[in-house]
């Protein structure tokens, strides 16, 4: 086993340091994005208005099975399928609406 190590130390050390690093000239993996409010028009980065992600994400992504994953939906029931979200579930933490991840950022 050591001497595999070593092996591998000695081949691909020279690699990892005697490849050049460039720059990357391909394109983004993801095109620019345009923020939409509820109502579908265009706000800025500096606006206060929510947007939303159905309008913003929703043209080019299946908005209505992402949101029905498991894990987007984790915690919005119970084991029997109740459902237990509450917008009164933290008095502290108004932003938690379930003890799971669901409504949470």
């Amino acid at each position: 086993m050591k001497k595999f190590v070593h092996y591998f130390i000695l081949c691909a050390f020279p690699i990892f340091f005697t490849t050049p690093i460039s720059e990357s000239s391909e394109e983004p993996s993801h095109p620019e994005v345009i923020l939409m409010d509820y109502d579908g028009n265009e706000i800025s980065l500096e606006s206060n208005i929510p947007y939303s992600p159905k309008n913003t994400c929703g043209e080019c992504h299946d908005y209505d099975e992402i949101t029905n994953a498991y894990h987007f939906q984790h915690g919005r029931t119970d084991a029997k399928g109740n459902i237990i979200i509450r917008d009164d579930m933290d008095s502290k933490n108004p932003w938690l609406i379930s003890h799971g991840m669901y409504g949470k950022w």
